[in-house]
């Protein structure tokens, strides 16, 4: 079974979430062949000197929880190209979103014609509905509102599990009356498109 970390590390970087794992030197020696070689670069990046990156690549020093979370961030961010984070942002869409009489629950008001939109963010988790927990795919991408995936990008970036999954329940209990999230398997997106110009 997978969590949201891992699924969230292999749908926006294509790769396992297990690198955040390797050592500092590893991480740092990444990073900098992801500049091009480049150790002022990357260094820009974490926002750390020059000299404390090639410290921590050489292996000579490690860096402090907020220096490791940094490095964590910067691999992150050079390994999503910008046009994946426009799709991840584009996944959802509030737009045809109304709240009921009640204040709390929302209802989806989609355009003339249109059953289902294509696209979207799809969650594809172990979900508990009622008295049954099962393999579910659920496409939370019209459930969701654009701050959805922004919130969703930020907490990525930020290592925030539970950030990740709030966003991925939220979107449940739009979706379905009652529901439990358990085990994330895979995540999904791509633009969210209800045909015709929006």
């Amino acid at each position: 079974m997978g969590d949201v970390k891992n699924a969230m590390y292999k749908a926006l970087t294509k790769r396992s979430a297990k690198s955040e794992d390797r050592s500092a030197a590893v991480r740092a020696g990444q990073l900098i062949k992801r500049f091009g070689g480049s150790v002022a670069e990357a260094a820009k990046a974490v926002g750390r000197s020059t000299k404390t990156l090639k410290a921590w690549a050489e292996g000579k020093t490690s860096p402090r929880a907020d220096s490791n979370d940094a490095l964590n961030r910067a691999n992150k961010e050079a390994l999503i190209p910008q046009g994946r984070k426009e799709r991840l942002l584009r996944s959802a869409n509030d737009q045809h979103m109304e709240l009921q009489d009640d204040g709390q629950t929302w209802r989806i008001q989609r355009p003339a014609g249109v059953s289902k939109p294509s696209g979207g963010l799809v969650l594809h988790a172990n979900i508990r509905v009622s008295d049954e927990t099962r393999a579910r795919k659920v496409n939370l991408g019209e459930w969701l509102s654009e701050g959805h995936m922004e919130d969703l990008l930020q907490a990525f970036m930020d290592g925030d599990e539970e950030g990740m999954r709030g966003i991925f329940v939220e979107g449940l209990e739009n979706y379905y009356d009652q529901a439990e999230l358990e085990d994330v398997i895979s995540v999904q997106f791509s633009p969210l498109d209800y045909g015709g110009d929006e």
